[in-house]
């Protein structure tokens, strides 16, 4: 596979028509994660919803999948 194309921020590009490496994945996220803690803070899903009964159902009592940290990845 090639090297990845990096952005102007250095970031890896993702691929239009190929897979993107697990390693490009991981850096993009962290930078993601980076950029959206400027905007919004770190816990944004809502205490509770329209959707409760479906999500809690599916979930476990819970409304989504607990949130695994990029370093646990």
């Amino acid at each position: 596979m090639n090297k990845p194309k990096l952005s102007l921020s250095g970031i890896p590009v993702i691929p239009m028509h190929e897979p993107m490496r697990w390693e490009d994945w991981l850096a993009g996220r962290q930078q993601r994660r980076r950029t959206g803690m400027r905007v919004a803070p770190e816990v944004i899903r809502r205490d509770s919803g329209p959707d409760d009964p479906r999500l809690r159902d599916a979930f476990g009592g819970e409304r989504g999948l607990p949130f695994t940290p990029t370093e646990r990845l």
